[in-house]
């Protein structure tokens, strides 16, 4: 009866225990679903499947980013069912590698698409590699609200790396088995238990020893995909048995041991008293255990001596306990640390040392204790190379620096004396702290504020220099427009070309001056808006008239798509030319002749969103970094063939998002581009409210 009692107990306790590792599976699982919603309820990610701007990708899609993560596959698929972005990441090493072609398929088929705003899928599939966790959720806004525009797919690999990590998380022995692959036979048997009985963990045993749980990891039908064998000592049930056999050999020897007492209590009843009484303390001696007490009956001599013993061995096991309790406190307290702490005798050999130090030393406090500190290092280190203990025993002075190994970790090393009662050094207590984070720090602080001097100095100089030379421009230009326009006498025909080269060049030279002072201001913090409500047509078209005569020259023409129901905004009138301006004359000037450039203009929500779209020659991907940087031209030979600053776009995106708004592009080598920028309808009016 107790041994079938034991092996019930034993198959509630393997239950139990393959609970807990289902539940560590399925924590993992829960962890990838909570980071799906949250990237997929996000203004920036619901924004990046519309217009797939490259700041988002520049800025949450990196390696780095995944590996943190612990998300080997992202897949962006849109309401159409297309993956407009993917990403798949080997995180133990942190390269990118190609995304599994059976999970494209598997998107391609519909099985992994969300097909509402509340749901979501949960699940695991069989790749040819390993298996996956697979978490989907759809695109929605911070505030969880479409429409929905599509599925966020997050897949993490279930391979040896994890399933290590699940059998240190439980303390236990994990197999994994899938199911679309030849099994053994008695894992087959319990793939058919699972089908015919779904949900059900199965325990038996293996052998003598151990005992297994089995259960199952469903695929997205819901059919088993993995079958998990966890594995346990039989610790309940082999206890149980010897327990029995205690309880045998006990009732025996309390037979022997009753028919012996019985015969020999009345003439050895004072002598057996006195050998309990000198047996109990050569055994509480040897084995110095004092927790042990002696127990005697009868109200006499020895009944009273065996109570003060008792007495005695509390008083000393008290006392042994605290010292114990501050020995363990002590511990607790310098392990803690992550600091290397150690203390040395007079002779530099190890008396303590803390966890953080013995993992240096790559040894246990037994094998250190009582070694030379040196010999034990082999190598240099912190902890025995830059600070001369052996001086300090002699001058008693506490001794600190900080370190830099040939490594590159920086140290801070302190040791002290350590005296007793009489003041004598009895040791010395050194500690060792890795500040190569906090000089690192340091560092970049310093080269931040060097960084920062030296920008705000450029543009001070820019500021300076630009005022400075606008005004001997202005007169080189005023008078070559009057030697152009011979208005002191008539000029022959190369020296009116001579003139109208002049003037040509100096304005081409004070835009680039104003578009420096501009971007200076910028920097500086020193551009102002000022705000004023104007109609957004009549400001385009007044822009198309300004550069119609460039377009003419191309046979270019130029278009409004305008919605009805935009009529005014509120910006800064002047700066909104200036973007309008910079955007279509590069449309017209990287257009192809007898070609055109549209303007677009549309509401979106409190925001207007102008576009301007040309079919000129298109921008390569490698060269697409380069645009909205100041002096910066696609190559030289679009420079020579294509006259400009580089500043253009540069003042664009500045003054764009001074308005609060944000530019982006979308480009193809040979069909053209499309620069696009968006801010508020309202202006300053929405920042007030």
């Amino acid at each position: 009866m107790q041994l079938s009692n034991f092996l019930e107990f034993e198959q509630a306790n393997t239950l139990n225990n393959v609970e807990k590792v289902q539940n560590v599976v399925s924590t993992e699982q829960s962890y990838l679903d909570n980071m799906v919603k949250d990237w997929a309820c996000w203004d920036d990610t619901y924004r990046f499947i519309e217009d797939r701007n490259q700041d988002y990708i520049n800025a949450d899609l990196q390696n780095e980013t995944l590996v943190e993560l612990k998300v080997n596959v992202m897949l962006y698929v849109n309401d159409s069912g297309k993956v407009v972005y993917a990403k798949s990441v080997d995180i133990n090493s942190g390269k990118e590698r190609p995304v599994p072609e059976e999970l494209l398929k598997l998107v391609e088929e519909g099985t992994l698409l969300t097909k509402s705003e509340n749901d979501n899928i949960s699940t695991c599939v069989l790749l040819d590699e390993d298996p996956m966790f697979i978490a989907c959720h759809p695109i929605l806004t911070t505030k969880y609200q479409g429409p929905m525009k599509g599925t966020l797919i997050f897949g993490r690999y279930f391979d040896s790396k994890l399933l290590d990590y699940f059998n240190q998380t439980t303390c236990s022995s994990i197999l994994m088995y899938r199911t679309d692959q030849e099994i053994p036979p008695e894992i087959q048997m319990k793939y058919k238990n699972f089908s015919e009985y779904p949900d059900r963990n199965i325990v038996e045993p293996i052998s003598k020893e151990k005992i297994a749980g089995y259960f199952e990891l469903k695929d997205v039908s819901g059919q088993p995909a993995l079958i998990m064998r966890a594995d346990f000592p039989r610790e309940l049930y082999l206890n149980g048995k010897k327990a029995l056999n205690y309880m045998y050999f006990f009732l025996l020897l309390t037979g022997l041991v009753t028919g012996a007492g019985v015969k020999f209590a009345l003439d050895s009843f004072f002598v057996s008293r006195l050998i309990e009484i000198d047996n109990f303390v050569t055994k509480v001696r040897s084995e110095k255990d004092l927790s042990k007490r002696l127990v005697l009956k009868d109200n006499d001599e020895l009944y009273r001596l065996s109570r003060e013993i008792n007495g005695m061995l509390n008083d000393i096991d008290l006392a042994d306990q605290e010292l114990k309790a501050q020995e363990r406190e002590k511990k607790v307290l310098l392990d803690s640390l992550n600091e290397l702490v150690i203390f040395v005798n007079p002779q530099l050999n190890i008396i303590w040392a803390n966890k953080a130090a013995l993992e240096y030393m790559h040894v246990d406090l037994e094998k250190a204790t009582g070694k030379r500190l040196k010999p034990i290092l082999g190598m240099s280190g912190p902890l025995g190379e830059h600070l001369q203990l052996e001086e300090i025993f002699v001058s008693g002075n506490k001794e600190s620096g900080e370190f830099t190994e040939e490594d590159g970790n920086s140290w801070f090393v302190q040791a002290i004396p350590v005296t007793d009662d009489n003041g004598k050094i009895i040791g010395v207590l050194e500690t060792c702290s890795d500040i190569t984070g906090r000089k690192a720090v340091e560092k970049l602080y310093q080269e931040k504020q060097i960084a920062e001097i030296a920008n705000h100095a450029k543009s001070e100089f820019l500021a300076n220099m630009s005022h400075e030379l606008r005004t001997p421009l202005n007169s080189i230009i005023g008078f070559s427009d009057l030697l152009y326009e011979q208005v002191f006498g008539e000029l022959n025909e190369k020296q009116l070309k001579y003139a109208g080269n002049i003037s040509r060049s100096g304005k081409h030279l004070l835009n680039l001056i104003n578009d420096i002072l501009d971007i200076s201001k910028v920097e500086a913090g020193k551009l102002k808006l000022d705000y004023n409500e104007f109609e957004l047509a009549n400001k385009l078209n007044t822009i198309i008239s300004l550069l119609s005569p460039i377009a003419y020259l191309k046979n270019i023409r130029i278009e409004i798509d305008m919605d009805n129901k935009l009529t005014s905004i509120c910006a800064d009138e002047a700066r909104f030319a200036q973007i309008m301006y910079n955007l279509v004359d590069n449309a017209i000037k990287f257009s192809h002749e007898n070609s055109s450039v549209t303007i677009g203009a549309k509401m979106k929500g409190d925001k207007v969103e102008i576009t301007v779209k040309d079919t000129g020659i298109g921008i390569k991907a490698e060269d697409q970094h380069k645009l909205f940087k100041p002096f910066s031209q696609i190559d030289s030979f679009s420079s020579k063939k294509f006259p400009g600053t580089g500043l253009g776009l540069s003042l664009v995106k500045q003054i764009v998002n001074l308005h609060g708004g944000y530019v982006w592009f979308r480009s193809s080598p040979g069909e053209g581009s499309t620069f696009a920028f968006t801010i508020p309808i309202n202006g300053n009016k929405s920042k007030e409210t």
